[in-house]
């Protein structure tokens, strides 16, 4: 029999290009066809998988190929965003449906992390039970320096964290599946990654901006957050040491804990004064512009609150990067809000847990296996 690995790799498989038939998935993986038609026939008494209707004949004639996929209401996710006296919750099917969600006004910090985690947990375990399905995991993503191998936070605003704290042990023992946590930008990375399969994402960046900290007095940095998940090649990199995506302004002169320039004051009025907005966006319009014809991304994606704002954030982009582009030629840059807005950290919580549970062979592929 086929050991789980091989058959979460066929599963993957079938979530990364669905509609592919069984003789598909063993030429890309390199297994026996019997291999693949055993695990794949378990797979669809389980309900796992789904076959669609007869594919088009083969080169040489004879049976159809029989296209698979994989049921979209075979389990859920909960993906969680923490920012600074506020939270959000989505729960997600397989097809990235969002199924229920919440937002409340709720400090959560390192002191009651563990206790929020697990109140949201079961509140939204009892609300999905009206779903057919499993519950397949819990992710998290906060603002600040997290390690993504072992969910270890160094460094949150946010969660008031200043010397490395790891909550992934103590929930997962009162949680009764996965749990991880992850940068908010990243996991905002991954969402676009693991729900938008019909799109070649290969050199992206997502911009996260938030203001909904600017309601909440927060002295360290003004109540405004930015971070950036970059995709390098498919994949959400990283860089040395798991701290890819941090942001600070080149125009910021003082070391005062502030991601531009502005002070705090005028950060403190950032949703009340359009001028103070308004010079935010050009500023951070300047540093991602020489980011995005560096590296030569191919996608942008903006997300958080600033599409909420009154002003046009991605054209002032697309402006400042054909300011910076020093050559005649053209490119092919999409810049795009994302369609989920405010709930863009939660959805993308959901997309980094399900990617771990495929990356590290945890993703439940019967009824008995946890």
């Amino acid at each position: 029999m086929a050991t789980i690995k091989n058959a979460t790799r066929i599963i993957r498989t079938l979530w990364q290009s669905p509609n592919i038939s069984r003789a598909e998935i063993a030429s890309r993986l390199g297994f026996d066809k019997s291999t693949v038609t055993v695990e794949v026939n378990s797979m669809i008494e389980q309900g796992l998988i789904i076959e669609r209707s007869e594919g088009q004949p083969g080169k040489n004639g004879g049976r159809k190929p029989i296209p698979l996929t994989i049921n979209k209401d075979y389990g859920y996710i909960i993906g969680i965003a923490i920012q600074s006296g506020h939270y959000s919750v989505v729960a997600v099917n397989l097809a990235g449906d969002i199924l229920e969600m919440k937002e409340e006004d709720e400090s959560i910090t390192k002191d009651n992390l563990a206790l929020s985690v697990q109140l949201i947990y079961w509140e939204f375990r009892n609300r999905l039970s009206k779903y057919p399905g499993r519950l397949l995991g819990v992710g998290v993503g906060a603002g600040g320096l997290i390690d993504p191998k072992d969910g270890t936070i160094i460094f949150s605003v946010p969660l008031r964290i200043s010397e490395p704290f790891n909550v992934v042990e103590e929930i997962s023992r009162k949680l009764d599946v996965p749990f991880f946590i992850e940068n908010n930008a990243n996991c905002c990375a991954w969402g676009e990654l693991a729900f938008h399969k019909n799109t070649e994402l290969k050199n992206i960046l997502f911009a996260l901006v938030e203001f909904k900290q600017a309601v909440v007095p927060h002295a360290e940095y003004g109540g405004v957050g930015v971070g950036f998940g970059i995709v390098m090649n498919g994949k959400v990199h990283y860089g040395s040491n798991s701290f890819a995506g941090e942001f600070r302004s080149v125009l910021c002169t003082e070391d005062n804990g502030i991601q531009v320039a502005l002070s705090k004051e005028d950060l403190s009025n950032i949703l009340k004064d359009p001028s103070v907005f308004e010079r935010f966006a050009s500023e951070l319009a300047r540093n991602m512009a020489m980011l995005v014809n560096t590296l030569d991304f191919s996608r942008i994606f903006i997300g958080g609150d600033i599409e909420t704002c009154g002003v046009d954030f991605c054209h002032i982009l697309e402006k400042a990067i054909d300011k910076n582009w020093m050559y005649p030629v053209k490119r092919q840059i999409k810049i795009q809000y994302s369609s989920l807005g405010s709930q863009a950290v939660a959805f993308g919580a959901a997309g980094m847990l399900i990617h771990n549970l495929f990356s590290l062979n945890k993703f439940p592929v019967s009824r008995e296996t946890s």
